[in-house]
């Protein structure tokens, strides 16, 4: 007999002894509770009882599983451990002081790709005798309003200035900002681009009250933030007088742990997450630069080139040069983890910078795009064999003879090491050479182009270098959509057998 049975043999023993017709409507009143009051009582007892019995096994397996646990564990840096991927907004800095007709093509094929542009438009640099030299961007207004993604216009105030000088900045601020406005290009925002010392945050965050004081309510107010910032006292009042941040984690802090170190990088992540109560983003590298090691350290060539002596004078020591480049495939698993991060403020992130056509320490845009969007990353250099009409009227030459150049392109979006050898097919060849690096020569109908290697006797040889420069004998690589000419031949057929990889 169940619980409820029992219950309500009890009821009818001590309540109903009149005759055996009560006992029939107690049964059928039984099966029907609702028709009962009493019963309808014992029966919401009996659920309480029920519902407390399970509350109190929950609550000693949540006790017994809390002693089960380490009595120190920090799980604010337990963030990705079971964190679906989420969408986080891409955007990109257009940083060119001089705009040209690549930078129309630039903003049109990466629309598909990045959803925000900020710009460059204001930078003002500091001058010996005190006063700071500003200079704006001659952005091309049609080509900005063409594009339908928000545009934060970017103003750059160089580190090295002395002191902020509040209302000449803020002036030309509002001056650009009513400009653009007047020119028919809407800003969703400004972003103070300042790599302030950390002992000068607090006048910095003087200047930014004062400055979101008076922008327009409709902008929002940026700042790009240095991971140095992050341990200063002073670093977390900047939120309230700020709507965004941008942490930068790319810079050349030591030569030899490149332009980008991951796992450091991350940890900034963390650090900022714990600290910030505003949105934020990450700004991550697309670009190389170029360091050069002199006796009292190293020196930075990024966008503009620096003139460097062949020779440190104070040692009289050859200078060191080496190129940096941020890696892709080390950034695509970086953005794959940020897609991974629990943090709510984690906006997205920004890409420094977007490549125009010609420019060489910055990754091709496809690149660019194949990080961002998790793409499979590969190279794909192939061979192509032009032919030309063979104008040349030497006395011996075949009249069915052409000239070939042989070009090597990189179809792929990643770069890639030149192959150690190519082996062609040729028939009837009166003349052939090989350029940028390669050598050519021709055996028994076939011709092959070959790269050499160093040999052991070359390196031991190699000039001393220090530990920032590069290996002088490493493979050259061919960038994506990279073309490069490594000879011509005059034959009367020429085929491609083989292309090996270095």
């Amino acid at each position: 007999m169940d619980l409820r049975s029992r219950y309500s043999t009890l009821f009818h023993a001590k309540r109903f002894h009149s005759s055996r017709s009560h006992y029939r409507r107690f049964q059928f009143k039984h099966f029907e509770p609702k028709r009962s009051e009493s019963l309808q009582e014992i029966h919401r007892i009996l659920s309480l009882l029920l519902r407390l019995s399970k509350l109190v096994a929950l609550s000693f397996g949540l006790v017994f599983l809390s002693a089960c646990q380490p009595a120190n564990q920090d799980t604010s840096s337990i963030k990705t451990a079971t964190t679906a991927p989420r969408e986080l907004s891409q955007e990109v800095y257009v940083w060119q002081r001089q705009w040209r007709n690549a930078n129309q093509s630039a903003l049109v094929e990466s629309q598909n790709a990045f959803n925000g542009v900020r710009i460059l438009a204001l930078q003002a640099h500091p001058k010996p005798n005190g006063a700071d030299i500003w200079f704006e961007v001659q952005v091309n207004h049609a080509w900005l309003q063409a594009d339908p993604r928000p545009k934060v216009a970017v103003i750059r105030l160089d580190g090295q200035l002395t002191r902020l000088n509040n209302r000449e900045v803020i002036q030309k601020i509002l001056a650009l900002v009513r400009d653009w406005q007047a020119k028919g290009t809407n800003l969703a925002g400004i972003e103070i681009d300042h790599d302030s010392a950390s002992s000068k945050l607090a006048a910095y965050n003087a200047f930014l009250r004062e400055l979101k004081s008076q922008l327009p309510h409709t902008l929002k107010l940026s700042i790009t933030s240095l991971p140095a910032w992050l341990s200063s006292p002073e670093f977390p009042p900047l939120f309230d007088n700020i709507d965004e941040l941008v942490l930068q984690i790319h810079s050349v802090s030591d030569p030899r742990l490149g332009l980008f170190d991951a796992t450091q990088g991350w940890q900034w992540v963390e650090q900022l997450s714990r600290l910030a109560k505003v949105p934020f983003l990450i700004a991550l590298p697309s670009y190389g630069s170029a360091v050069y090691s002199t006796a009292s350290g190293y020196r930075v060539e990024s966008e503009v080139p620096m003139r460097m002596p062949l020779a440190d004078t104070a040692s009289s020591q050859h200078l060191a040069h080496q190129e940096l480049m941020a890696d892709p495939q080390v950034l695509q698993s970086f953005v794959k983890k940020l897609h991974t991060f629990a943090d709510p403020r984690l906006k997205g992130m920004i890409w420094f910078r977007l490549p125009l056509e010609g420019d060489k320490r910055v990754w091709p845009l496809s690149t660019l795009i194949a990080v961002a969007q998790q793409q499979p990353l590969a190279p794909h250099i192939e061979l192509e064999i032009l032919s030309q009409a063979n104008t040349y009227s030497a006395q011996h030459e075949a009249p069915g003879s052409h000239l070939f150049q042989l070009v090597l392109v990189n179809k792929g979006n990643l770069a890639g090491k030149l192959p150690s050898q190519l082996s062609l097919a040729a028939q009837a060849c009166s003349g052939y050479d090989a350029q940028n690096g390669y050598q050519a020569k021709l055996t028994q109908g076939t011709l092959v182009w070959q790269l050499p290697q160093a040999t052991s006797t070359e390196r031991a040889t190699a000039p001393a270098s220090s530990q920032f420069a590069p290996n002088l004998f490493s493979a050259v690589e061919l960038s994506p959509n990279g073309r490069r000419v490594i000879g011509w031949a005059r034959c009367e057929s020429l085929h491609l057998q083989g292309i090996y990889a270095p």
